[in-house]
């Protein structure tokens, strides 16, 4: 991926980033770091597509996907997995809920929580789409080497630590 060059036609800020990267570490990990960038640009766009054919946005379809993979959550537990306010995790859940995908239920052993559910439906329309990329990438985790597969497990673990710590830097919503 090449970042854009400024319209002054001097290197951008990500141009200079990009060209320092190279410089500083020639030959080392510029596959990795491109097919990392095709696998973060292919991401928004399947996030763009699945989130257009679902009738939410981005933060919706994040939403959508904890709780497909986690169960009913809080608000509060929402937002710490969207790394929202309390206020935006609730205005998305009222989004949601009144697209119909997900319902507001009370806790059952604590009265003062309300649990957001996924509806079946919703999850079933979520993972019709999703269903060909989770197993073609499992399967792909499948045919690794147990070897392999931990080189690959301690590098994207590396990856989300960067990650993480790069999100929790940057101002929130």
């Amino acid at each position: 991926m090449t970042p854009p060059r400024s319209p002054s036609g001097t290197a951008s800020a990500e141009e200079q980033v990009a060209g320092r990267w190279r410089v500083e570490s020639p030959g080392v990990g510029n596959s990795v770091m491109e097919r990392l960038q095709e696998v973060g640009a292919l991401t928004r766009v399947i996030e763009k597509r699945l989130s257009g054919a679902l009738g939410v946005n981005t933060t919706g379809l994040s939403a959508m996907e904890h709780l497909a993979s986690e169960g009913p959550l809080t608000a509060k537990d929402l937002a710490d997995r969207l790394r929202v306010s309390t206020a935006a995790s609730t205005h998305i859940v009222d989004r949601l809920e009144n697209a119909g995908h997900v319902v507001r239920r009370p806790h059952a052993t604590d009265r003062r929580k309300v649990l957001v559910e996924p509806v079946q439906e919703s999850m079933a329309r979520l993972f019709g789409h999703l269903g060909p990329l989770l197993h073609g990438v499992e399967g792909l985790v499948e045919a690794l080497s147990p070897e392999d597969r931990a080189a690959v497990e301690d590098f994207l673990a590396g990856v989300v630590r960067i990650y993480t710590d790069t999100a929790d830097s940057l101002p929130q919503d």
